[in-house]
């Protein structure tokens, strides 16, 4: 069935109040710009502490790098004087050579039910860039089959038999956490300490919908990459384009220092603070919602937990007006690795003209098209021929079938 617009364009009309309604309360907005930029005047870090000691979750917390009197933005001068994505691309190159990044990013074929046996495929690819003149570029792909008996459970409630539309983002995740695992581990014995991106933030808050076993086995994967990172001192970082976050205007609004809540994000409490392209905030500790609980873990017999161990920080690096976030493990911050951080990621964006060039990469080989699923099932169905698998077609999947032909 084609798409019909003139219904679509009567719909969108009629709910055009429904969008505008949600558009930016600017008055709010300058609220919270001022009650941040009043902060570090009127409360110190151990005052901040104090005052959201009720809360069990204060949404957010200072770090070391919050100073009495100082500034929420760390300004990177540097950039102020360019004046073309040459200038940043011909900095970024020279900044980086010799620094490793590692990105992984992954990809599925939601569970295929054309069959009575359904299959599903994750797959999740990962890229090293060690920035050598000799192009030191290494790939490769990690796949998993998801078989009948992956997909597939017993509802306790009809005793029907159901296909599990969880399993296969849950087990994309979990792939995607176990190979940015070991190359934490493959890259920890480099001269400079590699920094590794994950495309998204290192706090599950998306994980709370589902059931506890499903949240315990997101927390477990999230969990031992931050392990792995702390054990083998490889800086991970969660990166998030135009963050729609809250934790920081969250903890302002439970300091009182506002007359009424909004829905204001912290890119829009920062964005008039960060001038010059590289810009960044001060590194918050974030104690959003418990999903942050579970990321425990053992790893190499060390038990490790970062409940309340993610910082983020926001960082002025793309063209459009919001700011993109950054969340790493506080160990970063104690090493003193914060600035060689923040200069690879400056130097990945510069090269990516705004995103980070590594996370493209990833992100474009990890793609599976149309046609590309389409071949799995001609694999699956040769793979049934050839070890005399008996394949059913679901008689609306094959009703289907027959009609597009």
């Amino acid at each position: 069935m084609p798409l019909y617009r003139g219904r679509v364009a009567e719909e969108l009309e009629g709910k055009k109040s429904e969008f505008t309604g949600k558009a930016i309360n600017q008055k709010a907005v300058e609220e919270f710009q001022g009650a941040a930029q009043n902060l570090t005047s009127e409360f110190s870090s151990e005052e901040i502490k104090q005052a959201l000691e009720e809360y069990e979750l204060p949404s957010a917390l200072p770090t070391e790098e919050y100073s009495e009197g100082g500034d929420l933005v760390i300004s990177f001068e540097e950039s102020s004087g360019w004046e073309s994505h040459e200038a940043v691309n011909n900095w970024a190159k020279k900044n980086i050579r010799g620094v490793t990044t590692v990105a992984a990013d992954g990809s599925q074929i939601d569970p295929v039910t054309e069959f009575e046996q359904p299959v599903g495929l994750v797959q999740a690819v990962w890229i090293a860039n060690s920035h050598t003149d000799e192009g030191d570029y290494q790939r490769d792909v990690e796949t998993k089959v998801l078989s009948p008996e992956d997909i597939l459970f017993e509802d306790p409630n009809t005793g029907h038999i159901q296909v599990d539309n969880e399993e296969v983002p849950l087990s994309r995740f979990e792939t995607e956490m176990q190979v940015l695992e070991k190359q934490i581990k493959k890259y920890s014995d480099e001269s400079e300490p590699p920094v590794v991106l994950y495309d998204g933030p290192l706090i599950l808050s998306f994980a709370q919908m589902f059931d506890q076993p499903v949240r315990e086995r997101y927390g477990e994967a999230l969990a031992r990459v931050l392990a792995a990172s702390k054990h083998h001192e490889v800086p991970v970082v969660g990166y998030t384009a135009g963050s729609k976050a809250s934790d920081f205007a969250k903890m302002i609004e439970k300091l009182d220092l506002i007359d009424a809540s909004s829905s204001v994000r912290d890119y829009q409490i920062f964005e008039e603070m960060t001038e010059n392209w590289g810009d960044r905030t001060i590194l918050f500790n974030s104690r959003r919602d418990n999903s942050l609980n579970q990321l425990q873990t053992t790893y190499h017999g060390v038990e490790y937990d970062f409940s309340d161990r993610i910082l983020f920080s926001y960082m002025q690096i793309g063209s459009g007006p919001q700011l993109d976030r950054l969340d790493l493990p506080e160990w970063v911050l104690e090493e003193d690795l914060v600035d060689h951080v923040m200069s690879v990621i400056r130097s990945e964006c510069g090269v990516g003209r705004g995103y980070p060039e590594i996370l493209q990469a990833a992100d474009a080989d990890a793609v599976i098209s149309r046609q590309d699923r389409e071949e799995f099932l001609r694999m699956y169905q040769d793979f049934s021929n050839e070890n005399d698998i008996e394949l059913r077609w679901n008689n609306k999947a094959l009703s289907k079938k027959r009609r597009r032909r």
